[in-house]
């Protein structure tokens, strides 16, 4: 029995029973609606034991459950062990999200609760609207953790600072005039923005506030004198601040964002996305001025990176792609030491990448995953975890990194030994999956929907399957993952633009036993126009070898061969003139062709 998580949720319900709820729910998000977390917003990890970065958990009288999909399948399933938290497994047949079940689960008259910081308004309509259907209603309200996490982490302090012009390639004040000019347009006077990563964005503002994400904790609110920034001013310099004022960003407390918000009045119309906005602001917003609804503009704009950005990206891949091509083939001597393990892969990882130029951590926690734990989509290698790596098996390395100038994330996979039958023949699998959606040509207004098929089909025709996304939006030195596209059989009805930076990623995993998968960024460019319209590609911009040893050349056409080949050769061509000679040698046997 996990004591310590069954006295939490122990202490949560009689927290509910004094504010007569029948049902609480803790949502793996914070304030700002973000994906990954600052300590002080670990709520759901707290409550259950569970820190992967997609997941919800509703707590009853007597049944709590934590709603997740199947990335984090085999991890929940350890963490949630004697918590008495039943794992509802997101995707399979018959498992509804959390709001289905509380609406099949709540009886007439039941009232179910939240923390208004941390339910959007698009999740509290959706919840108001299933819940009214049997009389039951959801209560925003506050949060009930605060007071029985007696030693909560305090919001952090992390440093922040201004990114220059040269790595934006767009000013903050030509970005602020592209918005007012919109809002204008519009109808409106006021915008808000509650999403770090667009607020990081539009002003070239840059922080430490989340672990591997370079955002600090703030909210904006546009006026028509000035754009406000509710932040602690002390996370940036003087310099810095005289900067932002001087662009007419003006810096108000953090905590002061309701203020504001409560000061508009009623000839005031405010832009405000209802997908990204908690419903405690949305609840002062709702008093005091006329709004407009709708997606927040700049996630769209910060999708399509401009030519500076893109210039920008493809440096800063060379630059990664020196790291890890040194670190594989440290990798390689290294295979038969006694020291060779999961964790001392990731060290040596980040010490080739923290020698580079510009280097400034990395977008999320280095996923080395050998043999059964390459399995585990997410998995988070610790000290009680690691396995030694020792043949034979397949070694599965998911890492990125950010840079002053952009932000890689990439997959491969090495054998460690001699691969079987079996594991080369899934890894071509794999691999034909990620030519084909690396070679596609395909028309204007394709969203991620239409795409997922092709790269899914080619282990469909083989009875596989991967039970994620086939790729995601990603920032410039910004979130890893970012919107609004990403390409996947759900949710992905954003089309595709050129300048969009995503992952192709396809996969295959057998539980218990090993995981492949394989993953390049790609950028969306402009193809060819005809008669039938304009068309679109996916430039691969990340360069790293791939490791032909597990490759069944038999099973690629003569295409997916000729790809591969010009992939190996650009790898070499590009990355060669910059390595040592023993490293470069080695590279050169790596990139043969096939």
């Amino acid at each position: 029995m996990n004591n310590t998580i069954l006295q939490r949720i122990s202490a949560l319900r009689q927290a509910m029973r004094r504010s007569r709820l029948d049902a609480y729910i803790v949502p793996g998000t914070d304030a700002h609606q973000s994906e990954y977390l600052a300590d002080h917003w670990q709520v759901r990890a707290w409550i259950s034991g569970f820190t992967g970065s997609a997941g919800n958990v509703v707590v009853t009288a007597d049944d709590a459950g934590l709603w997740t999909d199947a990335r984090y399948y085999l991890e929940a399933a350890a963490a949630l062990e004697g918590t008495g938290i039943r794992l509802h497994k997101l995707g399979m047949p018959d498992v509804g999200d959390y709001p289905q079940w509380l609406a099949n689960t709540i009886p007439a008259g039941g009232r179910v609760g939240a923390d208004a910081r941390l339910l959007s308004v698009s999740a509290f309509r959706s919840l108001r609207e299933l819940l009214q259907h049997n009389g039951a209603e959801i209560v925003a309200g506050e949060d009930l953790i605060d007071a029985i996490w007696h030693d909560r982490p305090p919001l952090p302090s992390g440093r922040a600072f201004l990114l220059e012009d040269r790595f934006s390639g767009k000013p903050r004040t030509e970005k602020l005039l592209q918005l007012r000019d919109t809002l204008k347009k519009q109808g409106a006077t006021h915008c808000l923005i509650s999403t770090l990563d667009d607020i990081a964005w539009l002003l070239n503002l840059r922080g430490s506030d989340i672990p591997y994400n370079p955002l600090l904790m703030a909210y904006a609110l546009l006026t028509p004198e000035a754009l406000l920034l509710c932040v602690d001013g002390n996370k940036l310099s003087r310099e810095d601040r005289e900067a932002l004022l001087a662009d007419n960003v003006v810096i108000e407390p953090y905590d002061t964002i309701e203020h504001h918000l409560r000061r508009l009045h009623g000839g005031s119309t405010i832009a405000i996305d209802p997908a990204r906005t908690s419903m405690r602001l949305f609840s002062v917003v709702e008093r005091s001025c006329r709004r407009i609804e709708q997606p927040q503009v700049t996630t769209a704009w910060k999708a399509v990176k401009n030519r500076t950005e893109q210039e920008h990206i493809c440096r800063c891949m060379i630059r990664d792609g020196v790291a890890l091509e040194r670190f594989f083939h440290w990798l390689d001597s290294a295979v038969g030491s006694p020291e060779l393990s999961e964790l001392s892969v990731v060290q040596r990882l980040h010490e080739f990448r923290a020698a580079g130029d510009r280097f400034m951590g990395e977008s999320f926690r280095t996923i080395a995953g050998f043999a059964d734990h390459g399995a585990i989509i997410h998995y988070t290698v610790t000290p009680h975890t690691e396995h030694r790596i020792e043949p034979h098996n397949l070694l599965l390395i998911d890492c990125g990194a950010h840079y002053l100038d952009g932000t890689t994330d990439v997959t491969r996979v090495v054998p460690i030994g001699v691969p079987t039958a079996e594991q080369r023949r899934d890894f071509t699998l794999v691999l034909k999956a990620h030519i084909a959606l690396a070679t596609v040509r395909f028309p204007e207004r394709s969203s991620g929907a239409q795409l997922d098929p092709i790269a899914r089909s080619v282990l469909w025709r083989n009875l596989r399957d991967y039970g994620h996304g086939t790729g995601h939006g990603v920032g410039f030195f910004l979130n890893v993952h970012e919107g609004p596209q990403r390409i996947a059989a759900e949710r992905a009805d954003t089309e595709l633009l050129p300048g969009m930076l995503t992952s192709n990623e396809p996969g295959l995993y057998r539980p218990g036993r090993y995981g492949i998968r394989i993953e390049n960024l790609v950028l969306t460019q402009p193809a060819e126009q005809n008669e039938f319209g304009r068309f679109l590609r996916f430039e691969t911009v990340t360069l790293c070898h791939i490791d032909r040893r597990l490759i069944e050349a038999e099973l690629l056409t003569a295409a997916e061969r000729d790809w591969l080949n010009a992939y190996h050769q650009r790898v070499f061509r590009t990355l060669g003139p910059q390595l040592e000679q023993p490293v470069k040698r080695w590279l050169a046997d790596r990139t043969a062709p096939l």
